[in-house]
């Protein structure tokens, strides 16, 4: 089984974020999408398992978010739902971290809060696509040892297959490109000193990427006066 290296990271020439796609979720939060939205991380995002993440001085509300990560394998455009799994070489894990100020400061834009360096940490290890399911890929996530996310991808409202065929219709999906597929309920802040671990394991095969482990700093350099940070303090 092979892990996720520097090379792995700087393969992806785009990740792709999806929404909302757990029912446990949209129960919890006691609303529904009618179908999946998306939005873009920058590469530089990436990182590998045993890395930190910083939250900014100044700011308090950092969250995470357990993922089940799709690496591209072959070039995607056009394809169908069920061609779409033929194109993914390989499923880890992800952690999907949020400053969620200043999504809220910014009113729909995600590029500052979920965009910074190391807020999309992947692995440990690759599972071969091929030899896993992923309609029954279990996925968790531990703050500290505590367990605080445990869902399915039966779960998904939207399933992968779905998410790959429509967003080959729009765009070239490229061999190296990561695809985050939603998280489910539990997810919370985190603050510095906390270690956040996140595993994804094939029941079928006994297979899993291991641990995702990753664990929070505090920054020591403050935001700027203007933009996203001042709305948050109202400057």
């Amino acid at each position: 089984m092979s892990t996720v290296t520097q090379e792995t990271l700087s393969g992806a020439g785009k990740v792709i974020a999806v929404e909302e796609n757990y029912r446990g979720l949209a129960e919890q939060r006691g609303r529904f999408p009618e179908m999946p939205s998306y939005f873009l991380k920058p590469p530089s995002s990436l990182s590998l398992s045993g890395g930190t993440v910083e939250r900014p001085a100044g700011l308090e509300k950092l969250s995470l978010a357990g993922e089940v990560a799709l690496i591209i394998g072959t070039v995607a455009r056009h394809v169908s739902m069920a061609d779409a799994w033929g194109h993914i070489a390989f499923v880890t894990a992800a952690n999907h971290l949020c400053l969620d100020e200043l999504a809220s400061a910014q009113k729909g834009s995600t590029l500052l809060a979920t965009g910074g360096d190391g807020f999309t940490p992947l692995g440990h290890f690759l599972l071969d696509a091929s030899r896993v399911d992923p309609e029954q890929l279990e996925l968790r996530t531990w703050v500290n040892g505590t367990l605080v996310q445990d869902d399915t991808t039966a779960g998904l409202l939207f399933p992968i297959n779905g998410l790959i065929a429509e967003l080959s219709q729009v765009m070239t999906l490229m061999p190296g490109d990561v695809i985050l597929t939603g998280t489910p309920a539990g997810s919370g802040l985190v603050v510095p000193g906390d270690t956040m671990e996140v595993s994804v394991v094939d029941p079928a095969s006994g297979e899993s990427t291991g641990r995702l482990h990753t664990t929070v700093t505090a920054g020591t350099v403050p935001l700027p006066t203007f933009g996203a940070r001042g709305t948050v303090h109202g400057r």
